[in-house]
């Protein structure tokens, strides 16, 4: 019969008969676990015995089905910035030095801190982490042992009492593996609790504690190194797995009854409210980092930045010269220029945004839960995307004006430029918005198509509005690219240059183009904002999982 060291209240964290279930299962049973001040624990187990689950209830990341974790006597959720978690993955981003992270960090961490302090305390982290040589190097240069030590410095910036790693050996060789471990007993040693859970066996000599979860959700032990080599008859810590699985397989536990796999996702806690900086300082800090890290990202911002001109000028050349002059043709070809330009717009602010919450949701999830809000980082992303947009927009429309001159004067020129601009900051959140209803940059990409494909059907110049069915007619109204179309014609006039007889050949109704330029603004400006308030929303939903 298994036995479980009784847990007693101390100072640090304590794990109260937690249970979790998730999909109609229950993935984590009973569990109770102690992490003391200045105590090293390792949380061990076969993948699927809910090691991960117990880490980010006592975390205050998911809510317990049951049972209670308190922190030195007091709830979890009222204690939040007292505790580090470390997620397995690296969760720093590549472009920023390791300074830089712990900086940015710090300020998010750290609300009342001045800036000396915040530069203070990323060098007293570096120093903890016993990496000043690698101080100035980019995360994407580190070892993956470091960038494993570097995540662990964003936590410990905000001075957590208790510091939580999953799994953050997996994947490095038995070298790194046992510094990683040293690392920890050297924070622990400082006075903080620390937990790690982990498949390795070779370094949990250095413990305090060991737990042992086993498959279905179930703690089967608690207690030192030595008693668990006596609990499980082995004489080396390496042969523990094969007796559990043993027992297991004894007890009819094999892997047939397995708990359930990552699939399952128990929900999601809440950060409390007034843990982190105002919103203001929030988006400023969080569109530092995010222009910083764009900025570097060269190779990225070249291409963004550089595919423009070239689709610019691929519409000016696919355009016959002096075409929109030409007194027969040079209506529909007016048409077919408001309609590249928007389809380039378009594009160009999808592609630029559609993969930039996907790519960094680990990060996201983790900031969140210590207070960053959702709004500050939508505000973020908009203070760098929009310029970035503008840039590229103006980089699009002013080689096909070049090319393709209007003839209407300047004021025409620079309404159309400036519909231009606002359908791609249209198209950027749309992107942003698509951006949080996938899994992973790769599908972002993919589905881009599935976004843009409906702009260009619906627009108004592919397939007239007035041939449309009633229901794809109100599906138009809802496109951004219909009322860019609609403004853009209306600032060259083609409400009034439209012939009958253009009209009768392609169906283009001449009374599409008689909304005044700053309704399709607004309308633009409009769509913006439900996207924007779209992909918060589905954030947010998706946090509360």
């Amino acid at each position: 019969m298994s036995t479980i060291t009784p847990q007693v209240e101390e100072a640090g964290i304590t794990a109260h008969a937690v249970s979790v279930e998730a999909g109609g299962q229950t993935i984590l049973r009973s569990a109770s676990l102690t992490v003391p001040s200045g105590g090293l624990v390792a949380l061990i187990g076969p993948s699927g015995s809910g090691k991960s689950t117990l880490m980010r209830a006592m975390a205050g990341v998911v809510v317990p089905s049951g049972g209670a974790v308190r922190l030195d006597g007091h709830p979890i959720r009222e204690r939040m910035t007292d505790v580090g978690y470390v997620p397995f993955g690296t969760l720093v981003h590549a472009e920023l030095t390791v300074r830089e992270a712990l900086r940015y960090a710090a300020e998010l961490r750290l609300p009342h801190a001045s800036s000396a302090e915040l530069d203070a305390r990323a060098d007293e982290v570096i120093g903890e982490l016993q990496m000043e040589d690698q101080a100035d190097l980019r995360i994407k240069q580190l070892s993956d042992g470091q960038k494993r030590r570097a995540s662990c410095g964003v936590e410990l910036v905000g001075r957590p009492s208790v510091l939580l790693l999953d799994e953050p050996a997996t994947g490095l060789d038995p070298a790194l593996e046992r510094r990683i471990m040293r690392l920890a007993r050297r924070l622990a040693d400082e006075g903080r609790g620390v937990l790690v859970a982990t498949h390795a066996t070779s370094s949990l000599g250095l413990c305090d504690t060991v737990a042992v979860m086993a498959r279905g959700g179930h703690l089967r032990f608690v207690g030192t190194p030595e008693e668990l080599l006596v609990r499980f008859g082995v004489a080396n810590y390496d042969e523990v797995y094969e007796a559990l699985s043993l027992e297991e397989e004894a007890a009819g536990g094999g892997p047939a009854n397995e708990a359930p796999g990552p699939s399952l996702a128990p929900p999601r806690a809440r950060a409390p409210r007034g843990v982190a900086p105002p919103l203001a300082t929030q988006a400023r800090v969080l569109a530092s980092r995010y222009a910083r890290c764009t900025w570097r990202s060269q190779r990225t911002l070249a291409l963004l930045v550089g595919q423009a001109p070239v689709i610019g000028i691929a519409i000016g050349l696919a355009i016959p010269s002096g075409a929109l002059g030409d007194q027969v043709l040079g209506q529909y070809y007016g048409v077919m220029l408001c309609f590249l330009l928007l389809v380039g717009a378009v594009w160009l602010g999808l592609i630029a945004s559609c993969r930039e919450i996907v790519k960094e949701r680990a990060i996201l999830d983790r900031e969140t839960a210590v207070g960053v809000r959702l709004d500050a980082y939508l505000i973020a992303k908009c203070l760098v995307l929009l310029p970035l947009a503008t840039a590229q927009v103006a980089l699009l429309v002013l080689p096909v004006l070049l090319l393709q001159p209007l003839g209407l004067g300047g004021a025409v020129n620079f309404q159309v430029l400036l519909i231009c601009v606002i359908a791609g900051w249209a198209s950027v959140t749309m992107g942003l918005w698509l951006s949080t209803a996938v899994k992973t940059s790769d599908q972002a990409t993919s589905s881009v198509p599935l976004v843009a494909i409906p702009q260009m059907l619906f627009a108004g110049a592919v397939i007239p509005i007035a041939s449309m069915f009633a229901p794809l007619k109100f599906l138009s109204a809802l496109t951004v690219s219909r009322w860019a179309l609609t403004g853009l014609g209306s600032a060259l006039s083609l409400d009034t240059r439209l012939s009958q007889d253009i009209g009768t050949v392609t169906g283009f109704d001449p009374n599409f183009y008689t909304v005044p330029v700053p309704v399709s603004v607004g309308v633009l400006l409009g769509m913006m904002l439900v996207m924007l308030s779209a992909a918060g929303f589905r954030l947010d939903r998706d946090l509360s999982r």
